[in-house]
């Protein structure tokens, strides 16, 4: 039984990455390891409407004092946080029961709004068969411009499968 960690976020939950999973079960994959970097809300892809949804929880504010605005600012970056964290589990949670009902054994955690610093943390205590990397589609993909697939690869000992979302799903 193989052992399969899954790195994505706004992707999970979409056609491309459930098609992937699947396929590993049915290889019998009997394991899988779930994180889920966070990305916070204004980092979010606006146009991808695919995979697992949550709901947004906007932050708005008016003119106020420097105190004031300084305040906010720092409010403003605590509720994202919080917000990207919430969002984060949400889809962890939908993802372990995606692949648990498909008959195989998951767990994950939330990570480092860093993707980079997230898998590293992961994979400097477990071990794994492969590494799926999930993404939006090349034109919207952050972790794409950062060459994230390519970088675990160099980090983890697994060959490393990137799964790129349809561009005609965005």
């Amino acid at each position: 039984m193989g052992r399969c960690l899954i790195v994505a976020n706004q992707t999970l939950g979409g056609d491309a990455l459930d098609g992937v999973v699947q396929a590993r079960i049915d290889e019998g994959v009997g394991s899988f390891f779930v994180l889920v970097p966070m990305i916070p809300p204004t980092e979010e892809s606006s146009v991808w409407r695919f995979g697992f949804s949550t709901e947004a929880n906007p932050v708005s504010g008016g003119r106020r004092s420097p105190v004031e605005q300084d305040l906010q600012r720092r409010e403003a970056r605590f509720e994202a946080q919080f917000e990207a964290r919430r969002r984060a589990s949400k889809r962890l949670e939908k993802m372990i029961a995606t692949i648990t009902s498909a008959g195989a054994r998951a767990s994950g955690q939330v990570g480092d709004p860093d993707p980079v610093a997230a898998v590293r943390r992961v994979l400097e205590d477990r071990a794994f068969d492969e590494v799926i990397v999930s993404t939006l589609p090349a034109g919207l993909s952050r972790w794409l411009k950062l060459d994230l697939p390519n970088r675990v690869a160099r980090m983890s000992r697994a060959p490393v499968t990137t799964v790129e979302a349809a561009a005609a799903d965005a």
